[in-house]
């Protein structure tokens, strides 16, 4: 091998092992970058929850049931309805569609009454929509501003319940005082959507809906008009 040829597989080398090195620092410095979108995601929601936790808990003025649920019907009812929802949960839509007429004809036919317990574990769709429903129990319209809201419900994580969709579907059931507005507009009770989230989770509540009859869990086939009343009715025996 001739001195240029040894001298031109030097350099090919020496190019080699530097495009080998440059590559292993642009990997490090993605993965560095990779890590800390992730870090920085997660610090973020962390504080997002953090600051929600943090707000003082306002109640609303009927959130007078267990854990400070919302109360619907008339206090001596024979039988007790607690209902774990998520305005924004398809499942719990379903229910509505399906069964809400019967649940609306029973607390009128005072059979039951209801402990509305409002969770918002779907991202911040669910926590405004809950603060609103908060702030409509405050003004003694929650059942109707409920009912108003899943026959309107969006989809899941597009963008739903934005603040003036929320104010505006208030003021179709009657909802217009500046109280209402200001506290959907400044998440009044943001804190108070937190503690019911919390205190459902230490209930031992993992999903939604949930419905318990005077205590007892039904199950998913038990969620139709005739399964539910057919319980209300049992439990009215016991």
């Amino acid at each position: 091998m001739t001195a240029a040829a040894r001298r031109e597989k030097v350099v090919a080398a020496r190019a080699a092992t530097a495009a080998r090195e440059r590559r292993r620092r642009q990997l490090i410095i993605g993965a560095v970058v990779a890590a800390a979108i992730v870090l920085i995601g997660v610090i973020g929601f962390a504080v997002q929850n953090s600051r929600e936790e943090s707000k003082p808990v306002v109640l609303p003025a009927s959130a007078t049931g267990p854990d400070n649920a919302i109360v619907v019907g008339q206090a001596n009812a024979p039988v007790t309805l607690d209902l774990y929802e998520d305005f924004q949960c398809p499942a719990c839509g379903a229910l509505e569609s399906t069964t809400g007429s019967t649940i609306s004809d029973l607390v009128d036919s005072g059979d039951i009454k209801i402990n509305y317990h409002v969770m918002s574990f779907l991202g911040d769709e669910s926590k405004r929509a809950a603060n609103a429903g908060a702030a409509a129990a405050n003004e003694g319209r929650f059942k109707e501003f409920h009912d108003a809201l899943f026959a309107d419900q969006p989809e899941e994580h597009t963008g739903g319940y934005q603040t003036d969709t929320l104010i505006q579907k208030g003021a179709s059931v009657g909802l217009t005082s500046a109280a209402f507005v200001n506290a959907v507009r400044d998440g009044t009770y943001d804190g108070y959507v937190a503690k019911v989230d919390g205190d459902a989770s230490r209930s031992g509540v993992t999903s939604t809906p949930t419905v318990l009859v005077d205590g007892k869990p039904l199950s998913a086939d038990q969620l139709t008009p005739d399964g539910l009343r057919a319980a209300v009715s049992a439990a009215a025996k016991d």
